[in-house]
């Protein structure tokens, strides 16, 4: 059993996308303010509500995120107020697939997708050695099965 957690980087990349979005909507309500007064309470409101999603939510969310690879199935277990476990076995996976966005690039860090024929499971961006660890694992238990 091997059990993977998430790098200190793939909270910092959710941390730059969530800041960013949060940016975007404050100035659209601001812009659009002179319309109607209630747009600066909605600017306000999602200021917080983005400030406390980044630094607040996302760190203990990443914090318990964990990547289990058995020797049936693959186990990916998070959630904060909502334990959830996800569990994938490799004899009803299709193909497991990497990929990164440009930002992903630039903190080395990349994504998992599992498919299995009605279903998918997506992992959250890791560090690309693990990513191709996982991978490797999955298809020496492809051979195994």
């Amino acid at each position: 059993m091997k059990e993977n957690t998430l790098p200190k980087k793939t909270t910092i990349l959710w941390q730059v996308r969530i800041i960013s979005i949060t940016l975007c909507l404050v100035a659209l309500c601001l812009y659009f303010s002179n319309l109607f007064v209630y747009f600066k309470i909605a600017a306000i409101v999602i200021a917080v509500l983005g400030l406390l999603i980044t630094f607040l939510y996302l760190p203990f969310f990443f914090k318990g995120y964990k990547i289990v690879l058995t020797n049936d199935a693959v186990v990916v277990k998070y959630g904060i107020f909502i334990k959830t476990e996800h569990i994938m076995p490799y004899k009803r996976m299709i193909y497991a697939q990497s990929f990164e966005t440009p930002l992903a690039r630039k903190f080395g860090i990349a994504a998992v997708r599992l498919k299995a024929a009605r279903s998918y499971l997506l992992v959250a961006e890791t560090e690309k050695q693990s990513v191709e660890a996982i991978i490797d694992f999955l298809a020496e238990g492809e051979r195994n099965v």
